[in-house]
């Protein structure tokens, strides 16, 4: 069975290698793009399983960058993760998944194991769409 090909896409590059260290240590394929263009780029590219969106970012913001995607790919699984806690977080939420991304909120610092254990119940769902 392959790994599942998932993209991690942050303006922030540390964030993007601790991401890409920690899925990569667990077997699966890792890509990078630190703004929404580049993500949109690479997703037209190549066929992933889960892409991983930053809420915040310079230029497009995680949910343009969800709109993007889903309206060329719409088989990725979209997941949002911000560092950013605010008042208008939750109606952010929702206007992603409008957007098409999935509703799993990941909020940075993630807590050990949280990251993959997201990436394990993300395909665990896909599996049942299929």
């Amino acid at each position: 069975m392959t790994k599942a090909k998932i993209l991690v896409v942050d303006d922030t590059p540390i964030e993007c290698l601790a991401m890409y260290k920690e899925l990569g240590d667990e077997g699966y394929e890792v890509d990078t793009a630190i703004n929404g263009q580049e993500a949109i780029k690479k997703a037209k590219a190549k066929k992933y399983n889960i892409i991983f969106v930053d809420l915040v970012m310079p230029g497009m913001d995680g949910i343009q960058t969800c709109q993007a995607i889903k309206k060329d790919i719409p088989e990725p699984i979209v997941i949002l993760m911000t560092g950013h806690v605010y008042s208008g977080l939750r109606e952010k939420e929702v206007e992603f998944v409008k957007a098409g991304g999935e509703y799993y909120c990941l909020y940075k610092p993630f807590m050990p194991g949280e990251l993959v254990q997201v990436v394990k119940k993300a395909l665990a769902k896909g599996k049942r769409k299929e």
